[in-house]
């Protein structure tokens, strides 16, 4: 099995690990079966027949959900395997890969076709990139990307390590990267995005790097976004 369970018709997977900017980083994808038994997944890891046979196994897969500009390595293979499945994601990432086929962008109003189950707020005001970040309401569980990240450190390199520690993303401390507090420009929309982050009152929170919340998640995210005041 590699789908692990979190609540209701809620599970998450790890995948490969990846190396960027000297760090070790885990992957990670959360699915979701809809209530109309559609899979919605947020951030695809690496394909491999027994995870897609697993999913199948629960639901058809009925979205493939891109929540930055930086999470398409693995869209490919999966739009490839799936092409009926709809692909939503950021604005600027069509430019980035003109091999993939959107089927709507987050711009667009037909976006949040899931919205009756799953929330979506925007975390805007970085130079680095926009991120967007959901919350299943069933199972209260907020779902973020790269705005957190928080990874143990027994498989870095010594390099690694110290970089962990400057970006400020080493377990058990693990917050947003240093690189992005420093690119933001518009503090206010920051604010703005975690405030109502933290009003759907997550009981737990995915991350996809590194150990994630399965327990007091909004008081964790309340501490680890302190660096953006409210």
């Amino acid at each position: 099995m590699q789908l692990e369970p979190i609540g209701p018709n809620i599970w998450v997977t790890n995948g490969t690990e990846i190396k960027f900017m000297g760090l070790l980083l885990g992957t990670r994808s959360t699915i979701v079966r809809l209530n109309d038994g559609g899979m919605w997944m947020h951030s695809p890891v690496s394909y491999n027949s027994d995870l897609a046979a697993e999913i199948e196994g629960l639901g058809p897969i009925r979205f493939l959900v891109a929540p930055n500009v930086y999470h398409h390595f693995f869209l490919k293979e999966w739009q490839d395997h799936y092409p009926d499945a709809e692909l939503i994601g950021p604005r600027d990432l069509p430019a980035k890969r003109p091999d993939l086929i959107f089927s709507a962008l987050f711009d667009d109003r037909r976006c949040d076709p899931w919205s009756s189950e799953i929330d979506r707020v925007v975390f805007e005001g970085s130079r680095a990139f926009d991120e967007h970040v959901f919350f299943h309401r069933a199972s209260r569980t907020a779902i973020l990307t790269d705005l957190i990240v928080n990874v143990r450190l027994e498989k870095q390199t010594t390099v690694g390590r110290l970089i962990a520690h400057i970006e400020g993303v080493a377990y058990p401390n693990g917050r947003t990267p240093l690189l992005y507090r420093l690119g933001m420009q518009d503090r206010a929309a920051g604010a703005k995005a975690v405030a109502a982050i933290l009003e759907w009152g997550a009981t737990q929170a995915v991350i996809s790097h590194g150990e994630w919340f399965r327990e007091h998640a909004t008081q964790e995210l309340r501490k680890r976004f302190a660096w953006l005041p409210l």
